[in-house]
């Protein structure tokens, strides 16, 4: 019994084989659609018309994993409305609960030191130093609706807190 050798196939000129291409392509397209931060929700809420500025650093470049961002507009009974994407939805956050509680307070803590809202802690009750805020205040709005968001922000130990501004058009 005589064993035959297979050997390559046979090359015929002007062919080219595109699939190890195709392989490579595939690959960088799932590796972009991976890294990229399209559609990413970050919580704003644009019915807020925010003040202008001519300066300021754009808000873009902060590190949106470790960032929250609050909607802060009037309320009722002297409080202000504080909204944030809280579990993958927007979400209110009360100032008082009845009960002697800051919900907002405490919000801010778990972002800034885990599920046990003190400093130190190992895993899931790891301190997150880079933690920052967000603000976006109607323009409209009175300091005495900013004043108890940025209270618990302090509460909180929130080390850097920003506002949300947008660009000024020079009149001429």
């Amino acid at each position: 019994m005589i064993r035959r050798r297979r050997g390559l196939p046979a090359i015929n000129e002007g062919v080219v084989n595109v699939t190890p291409l195709i392989d490579v392509v595939m690959c960088l397209i799932i590796f972009f659609m991976l890294v990229a931060k399209i559609g990413v929700d970050t919580g704003v809420d644009r019915t807020i018309a925010i003040p202008a500025t001519v300066l300021g650093t754009d808000i873009k470049q902060m590190d949106v994993p470790n960032s929250l961002t609050l909607n802060v507009r009037e309320g009722l009974d002297e409080q202000p409305a504080v909204s944030a994407l809280l579990k993958g939805q927007l979400q209110e956050l009360q100032l008082s609960d009845g009960r002697g509680h800051n919900p907002l307070a405490d919000s801010l803590k778990f972002f800034r030191y885990g599920k046990d809202l003190v400093p130190g802690g190992w895993g899931v009750n790891s301190d997150n130093a880079a933690f920052n805020v967000v603000i976006r205040g109607d323009k409209e709005m009175n300091y005495k609706y900013l004043e108890p968001v940025l209270l618990a922000c302090a509460e909180a130990n929130v080390k850097s807190v920003s506002f949300a501004t947008q660009t000024m058009v020079e009149q001429r």
